[in-house]
């Protein structure tokens, strides 16, 4: 449940309460299902259709493009007959959703959230060693995503086989919930006594650049969130006719003013994994020796336990840091009881959800200058500082609990809700709706 889910989840039930008919699919993991299956499920009051990819092929191109799951969307599609299509991800789907989409005559939309496009290992564009891909080299790809979870080496394939021939897939996702730290030493050691992938991975990737460039064409329009999210994919290969940039509704009810007084509360609410840096705030934090400031860090901790844990060790010693797990989106909660979100970034975020609630509920933010952020973040309710830079970033927080910045009222801020978004987003649809008959 990170942004570009819950931003879903959001939209399906705003245009729902529009009165649209509504589905969502999405890909999961499962062993002991049947390969590329599909099962319907409910999320609330939003139908959902999981498309089994367990990824026992083994290739990059089961991430993106097999041809057995792009099959499978394409029955599911002859099956509902949506009039519009709107990609938020296509993730371990297939990039053939799109064309098949067209070729029933839907419209076709496609929001960038993140990198993707370009980049295979989750649309960060940040290589292991925390660096930023300015520039696509599919050389230097190769070289990240050889330790990549999404090429499964053949003792994982044959693990996985084995697991579910023998019907212990079950056991595998009841491990994998309950036990993430033994599951994930698991997997580590797999990956360590598998042969690295000798195949040409810098082939595998022109290839899937190609497959993706040619699926693209095939939509009628891309939304990116911000500026720079467009021009990262202008850049890549999508046609620059083809984006408009839209900001994100995904709020859930009207922005709020913010109070007037002292940030001494700080927080960090989002995904515990190295590119966020929640590591760099729980440093830059502990160099403020107030002992009226405290830290709450809001998330999963069984993403990767083991930056979770070095996380905790880092803490270790200061009670004014508390790690509170995760939180459920919208928790009112969360918002009443932090006077300032932290967002550290060391990748290019794009429009990160939790600055966006953050702002619609009155709670000023300290951030670091990346991706889209300083598109979304107006001057007077927040503060930008280096990326990477702890002590930028201690500075910030100081005069922020001192009341030096961030202490004014400010007025609501003219934040798009998921409402809003759906009202959007349903002119968009019907107009290209009636081009797509108009020009089939």
């Amino acid at each position: 449940m990170a942004g570009v889910e819950v931003y879903t989840d959001r939209l399906a039930r705003a245009l729902q309460q529009l009165g649209h008919t509504v589905w969502v699919l999405t890909a999961v993991h499962d062993l002991a299902a049947p390969p590329h299956s599909i099962r319907r499920v409910a999320v609330g009051p939003v139908e959902v259709f999981e498309l089994v990819n367990a990824r026992l092929e083994g290739g990059l191109e089961s991430s993106y493009g097999l041809p057995e799951i792009g099959e499978a969307i394409r029955s599911l599609l002859e099956q509902l007959r949506p009039d519009c299509v709107h990609a938020q991800h296509l993730l371990n789907l297939s990039a053939g959703l799109l064309g098949s989409a067209r070729r029933l005559g839907a419209a076709v939309v496609l929001t960038l959230h993140d990198y993707w496009l370009s980049c295979p290992r989750d649309g960060l564009r940040i290589r292991a060693d925390g660096s930023l891909c300015e520039v696509v080299d599919h050389g230097v790809c190769a070289a990240c995503l050889s330790d990549s979870p999404y090429l499964v080496g053949p003792v994982q394939r044959l693990g996985s086989r084995a697991a579910r021939a023998l019907s212990l897939g079950p056991a595998v996702h009841w491990a994998h919930a309950h036990a993430p730290s033994l599951t994930a030493a698991a997997m580590r050691l797999i990956r360590a006594v598998r042969p690295r992938f000798s195949r040409d991975l810098s082939g595998a990737l022109e290839s899937r650049q190609c497959h993706l460039q040619r699926a693209v064409r095939d939509v009628d329009l891309v939304l990116a969130p911000t500026h720079f999210a467009r021009d990262r994919a202008v850049d890549w290969g999508v046609p620059a006719s083809l984006v408009r940039v839209e900001p994100l509704g995904a709020i859930e009810a009207a922005p709020r003013a913010r109070p007037a007084g002292p940030r001494r509360r700080f927080g960090y609410l989002g995904s515990l994994l190295p590119h966020k840096g929640v590591h760099l705030l729980v440093e830059s934090f502990r160099r403020l020796t107030r002992p009226d400031l405290s830290l709450q860090i809001f998330g999963n901790p069984g993403l990767d336990p083991s930056y979770s844990r070095n996380l905790r060790r880092l803490a270790k010693g200061d009670p004014r840091i508390r790690f509170k797990g995760a939180a459920a989106p919208g928790d009112p909660g969360v918002w009443a009881s932090l006077d300032l979100l932290v967002l550290p970034s060391l990748w290019w975020e794009n429009s990160p959800l939790s600055m966006l609630e953050a702002l619609a509920w009155g709670v000023p933010v300290v951030a670091t200058r990346t991706g889209g952020v300083p598109e979304l973040l107006p001057e007077a309710a927040g503060v930008l500082v280096p990326p990477g830079d702890a002590q930028a970033l201690a500075d910030a927080l100081a005069a922020a609990a001192g009341g030096r910045i961030l202490a004014e009222p400010l007025a609501p801020l003219p934040i798009r809700t998921a409402a809003n978004e759906a009202a959007a987003l349903t002119e968009l649809y019907a107009s290209l709706i009636a081009e797509r008959e108009v020009n089939p």
